[in-house]
């Protein structure tokens, strides 16, 4: 069965703003912006605050990528 173009096309697009969502939170945390990395070192709770974080900015990003996808498609006129 083959999937239909445009699902592919925005699962693509989708799956490109979660990765870039984790790199950006990855570099924030690494380089330390706001203490974030020594809020994340030092809490107890540090597996479930960065997971939490990782869903946040995954659906963000992975959202934004998707309607910057669906406005440059080409119109029908």
């Amino acid at each position: 069965m083959r999937h239909p173009t445009l699902i592919v096309f925005f699962a693509r697009n989708c799956l490109v703003g979660v990765a870039t969502g984790w790199v950006l939170l990855a570099s924030l945390f690494y380089f330390d912006v706001g203490r974030l990395g020594e809020l994340l070192a030092g809490s107890e709770n540090w597996f479930l605050t960065l997971v939490l974080a990782g869903a946040g900015f995954g659906v963000t990003f992975g959202s934004l990528a998707m309607g910057t996808a669906i406005f440059l498609l080409p119109k029908d006129d």
